[in-house]
């Protein structure tokens, strides 16, 4: 009898097991079969695009990848053979090098969001920072975008033009790999104060950073933020799914809970 029962046993253990590891290939094959669409976006939409990109995936038999980068890099990665199917910017320029190289679809190029640079601080340096004070002795570092990869940064840098301070500030900038950089430099004390965008400034802690204020818009290129698939795109018209998710009722509240103006 005993010999019957650890048979019977063993044989409902090894039914568990083959079950067990059926039920894990067939997950697994399911997440390999699942549609992959990449995007490349402007890092100041990190958080908004995340959460979208959630929603979506809820319904979605595909899967969203974004990488976030400054606009300048991400366009370097498209022109170096990197996959992507939607492409984001933060700035028309480094849209336009993608459609003149014959990168995008350009039927499907539109202006998705419109955005704000702002001038943050340490909360150390509240109080002397403004746009008055920037080639005073109180401010002794600014952190700005690379100019040449980063539109926050080129933005910050057409200001200073306008504002004919350029040679007055060359020793004070803190050169960052994108916006986000720049606000960890200002919420770190590494640099006492910034440009960002609106966007990212609404996510600062508090206790470690202050809002001075928006900057002058006369003083810079419009802020406007392009989308569009690109011409090849690898994952067809799953890409073209989410690029219209991109535009629902949903998307557009969750942009603008984090400070970004939808383009009409």
């Amino acid at each position: 009898m005993k010999r019957i029962i650890a048979i019977i046993t063993a044989f409902a253990l090894a039914m568990s097991m083959m079950i067990l590891t059926s039920c894990s290939s067939d997950k697994e094959a399911n997440n390999e079969e699942k549609p992959e669409v990449t995007v490349l976006a402007a890092a100041s939409l990190t958080d908004a695009l995340d959460e979208i990109i959630a929603e979506f995936e809820k319904d979605s038999d595909c899967k969203i990848t974004p990488s976030y980068a400054g606009s300048g890099d991400l366009v370097q990665q498209i022109e170096g053979g990197a996959p992507c199917d939607i492409f984001i910017s933060a700035s028309k320029g480094n849209m336009d090098q993608l459609e003149e190289g014959g990168y995008i679809d350009t039927e499907t190029r539109q202006d998705l969001l419109q955005n704000t640079l702002t001038l943050i601080s340490t909360v150390e340096k509240k109080d002397v920072v403004s746009m008055d004070s920037l080639t005073s002795a109180d401010v002794g570092t600014i952190a700005v975008g690379e100019p040449e990869t980063v539109p926050a940064g080129k933005y910050a840098s057409q200001v200073f033009d306008n504002l004919k301070i350029t040679d007055q500030l060359t020793d004070k900038i803190v050169y960052a790999k994108d916006v986000r950089a720049v606000l960890n430099y200002v919420e770190t004390g590494d640099a006492d104060c910034g440009f960002v965008y609106r966007t990212d400034a609404l996510l600062m802690d508090e206790a470690n950073g202050v809002i001075i204020g928006d900057v002058d818009e006369s003083l810079h290129d419009a802020i406007v933020y392009p989308a569009a698939i690109m011409a090849e795109p690898p994952a067809g018209d799953h890409a073209a799914e989410f690029f219209e998710f991109m535009k629902s009722d949903f998307a557009k509240k969750v942009f603008e809970k984090y400070g970004f103006t939808v383009a009409r």
